[in-house]
């Protein structure tokens, strides 16, 4: 079996470490971008979701109580918090489709507002512990990546139950616009319907691949350069100086001409280590010439 040269086994473990390094940095500089993304996109979410509020606030303590005093006898869907959040959001979102605000329920008084099908999980979630008080995360879709942030909407005021309690005490306005079909029943205290407001994260993903991409880029270039240079410098500096040590030590050994001394070029450590074998030469030469000469004298030594 062959046993590897210094030149390959370095090379092997440069590559190695550069590829996994590499790696490393790339996944880990995208996991950074996208949490950042996706926590950009929570910041955008709870402030739309505060403005969303505002309005129902403004139209619950300003609208209504003036609407309510005029006396047509009309239902205005104006004086409906909910309605006039929606309203203005669509208004405000309608050149941005990917934004949207909706208040689903599971017994709406407009169909409109029918929860679908992953607005029926976030509603049973709400409905099944108390103390959640918002859900959030990521959503695929057929051409986007949502990012959406939900809230319970819970009945805390009587008033509520005066228009969603039973069909009987709701206005007849309100029963002529909408019917019997749906919003009634509710009750104190129960979660009703939630806020669930969507924001686009599928361009800031993009982005945090594409910049994950040049970074990847620019590092596989600079790993290139200092492999070359790492490579070329092993090999002029340890690996040539190595093979002409070599080859000059087995023709030395081979001569055993004393003049013939062994070549200083490379690193130091390389160049001490032939001064170092041709001390060792030397001496052994000489050792070898002792050893040669003790045989003639000794028998003139024993007459």
């Amino acid at each position: 079996m062959q046993v590897p040269g210094i030149r390959r086994t370095v090379s092997r473990i440069l590559a190695m470490v550069f590829c996994l390094g590499l790696l490393a940095g790339l996944g880990g500089f995208y996991l950074l971008l996208q949490d950042r993304a996706l926590r950009q996109a929570a910041s955008e979410a709870r402030i739309l979701l505060r403005s969303a509020l505002a309005i129902r606030g403004y139209t619950a303590d300003h609208i209504f109580p003036k609407i309510s005093r005029l006396p047509d006898g009309e239902f205005h869907a104006e004086t409906v918090p909910s309605y006039a959040a929606q309203t203005v959001f669509r208004m405000v979102a309608s050149d941005y489709g990917a934004y949207t605000y909706r208040e689903p329920a599971l017994n709406p008084t407009s169909s409109a507002d029918l929860a679908t099908p992953f607005e029926v999980e976030l509603l049973q979630r709400f409905r099944a512990d108390p103390a959640l008080q918002e859900l959030s995360g990521v959503r695929p879709t057929e051409t986007d990546r949502l990012f959406y942030l939900a809230r319970p909407i819970r009945i805390t005021q009587e008033g509520c139950l005066s228009c969603h309690s039973t069909p009987a005490r709701a206005p007849p306005a309100m029963l002529a616009k909408y019917g019997t079909g749906g919003g009634f029943g509710w009750e104190m205290n129960e979660v009703v319907a939630a806020q669930v407001l969507t924001v686009p994260v599928t361009q800031g993903l993009k982005g945090s691949l594409e910049l994950v991409g040049v970074l990847g880029l620019g590092l596989a270039v600079i790993f290139g350069l200092a492999y070359v240079a790492l490579v070329l410098a092993l090999d002029r500096m340890v690996i040539r100086p190595l093979g002409a040590l070599s080859r000059a030590a087995d023709a030395a050994s081979q001569s055993g001409d004393p003049r013939l001394g062994l070549p200083r070029a490379g690193a130091g450590e390389i160049r001490r280590l032939a001064e170092s074998i041709d001390r060792l030469r030397i001496s052994l030469g000489k050792a070898m010439g002792r050893l040669g000469r003790e045989p003639a004298a000794r028998p003139e030594s024993g007459d």
